[in-house]
């Protein structure tokens, strides 16, 4: 057992199973992280590119990282872009020459001009699964590698110990080294403060008086960390840092960073729902298709999947989502963001972007289609299911969930009995 597995839950003064195995003991089963196949995109897409069914051969850079975009249905115009050491090539990251990141809800590709692609890749059951391409001068190895070293960080306290996304805000110098975590947020999310977020990454668009830490390189005066937040606020173009024709896209906008923001925190809770539900299953000796909540055993069990319904639950309806100014959206992102838009029989969707007070129109989160809450344990995602039916029908809000009105709930309703093919009978009971 690794000790860095127990501390958390000692700490929380819970007592070890029999067999003394947690929900974050991931690579044991019932989770399996290394021993089962996974089924994620890029596994996916290797398998065609060994078997000769799709032929990789573009040059390292723009070229190669342009054809692997189209190949894992990423699109150019969502990029975003972070000049924080905070990746396994930090001596190729710097002020003048960030890493790009590109999103969908599957994927995470990382690159930057001279560097290699990073990519973690969400198998729908197991979480992100961590790929680096090989060395620039080989032109013969396997194209992109699974590896374990991104687990250092990316399965450590920041993430529970299971593997999950971050999406760090730093006090960057001109190298791009951290100087201080800001208030040790180590994932982006929309419940974070807007002034503690983006520091390490470029921000374009505007957003008026509000100030975040993005563009910004901090100093040390007199022993304190000082960061100027005004000098780079509300910029359209990030020319003036970088050469911006090194890169697919010209901008990091802000629209898209508060889309990722999101969406990051939202993969991870999913994952750790997941990973605590097929433990309670597993420890409680049950069917993993099992539904029924009332059979799991007592005690640990019950208390883990029910903090994992809860935490997914709070997330997804947008719970202590911080206000956020009216701010600008680039028209490219968003037309990349609303191409698999689904909406209803009025044209009502949960992509339908706002942008001012909060991210968006109907306040549940898009990641409801997403492979991998579609993949959730069938009790996990009856549970979900049976929670968000309660919360959006309720005759008066739900404690926790006021911030919800009663327009809103019903739009979010109507919206996912509208998208949505496997929901309980529970929500169409005239069918």
């Amino acid at each position: 057992m690794r000790l860095k597995t127990l501390l958390p839950f000692f700490a929380l003064g819970f007592a070890p199973l029999a067999n003394g195995q947690f929900y974050n003991d991931y690579e044991l089963e019932p989770h399996g992280y290394f021993s089962r196949k996974p089924k994620d995109p890029v596994s996916l897409l290797m398998e065609k590119v060994n078997a000769g069914k799709v032929k990789i051969t573009e040059k390292n850079g723009k070229e190669l990282v342009a054809r692997l975009l189209n190949e894992l249905n990423l699109s150019k115009d969502t990029q975003v872009l972070v000049f924080s050491k905070t990746s396994l090539q930090r001596r190729a990251v710097s002020y003048q020459n960030p890493r790009a990141l590109y999103f969908n809800d599957s994927v995470y590709l990382g690159w930057m001009p001279d560097g290699r692609v990073e990519i973690a890749s969400f198998d729908p059951e197991l979480g992100p699964v961590f790929y680096f391409q090989r060395p620039l001068e080989d032109r013969k190895s396997r194209l992109l590698v699974r590896t374990r070293s991104c687990l250092g960080c990316h399965a450590g306290a920041a993430t529970n110990f299971i593997p999950g996304s971050l999406g760090r805000s730093v006090y960057p110098d001109r190298t791009g080294r951290s100087l201080k975590d800001a208030n040790d947020y180590h994932r982006s999310g929309h419940h974070i403060p807007l002034e503690d977020r983006y520091g390490g990454w470029f921000v374009s668009g505007q957003h008026g008086k509000m100030r975040h830490m993005g563009n910004a390189v901090a100093t040390r005066v007199n022993g304190e960390v000082q960061l100027d937040r005004n000098r780079f606020a509300n910029l359209d173009k990030l020319d003036r840092f970088f050469s911006t024709d090194a890169y697919l896209s010209p901008g990091s906008d802000i629209a898209a960073l508060l889309v990722f923001d999101h969406q990051v925190t939202m993969h991870h809770r999913l994952v750790e729902a997941a990973y605590r539900t097929r433990q309670s299953l597993f420890d409680s000796k049950l069917d993993p298709k099992e539904t029924e909540v009332r059979k799991l055993a007592k005690g640990r069990s019950i208390r883990e999947f029910r903090e994992g319904v809860d935490n997914v639950i709070d997330y997804m309806l947008f719970c202590e989502e911080v206000p956020i100014p009216q701010v600008s959206c680039d028209p490219k992102f968003r037309r990349a963001f609303s191409a698999n838009r689904r909406a209803d029989g009025k044209d009502r969707s949960l992509k339908d972007l706002r942008l001012d007070s909060r991210i968006f129109e109907n306040r549940c989160s898009f990641m409801v289609y997403a492979p991998t809450f579609e993949a959730s344990p069938p009790m996990l995602k009856k549970a979900i299911y049976d929670r968000l039916h309660e919360i959006l029908t309720a005759k008066t809000p739900v404690e926790g969930f006021e911030h919800l009105e009663t327009e809103e709930r019903v739009r979010i309703f109507d919206i996912l009995r509208a998208t949505k093919n496997d929901l309980p009978a529970t929500w169409n009971p005239g069918a």
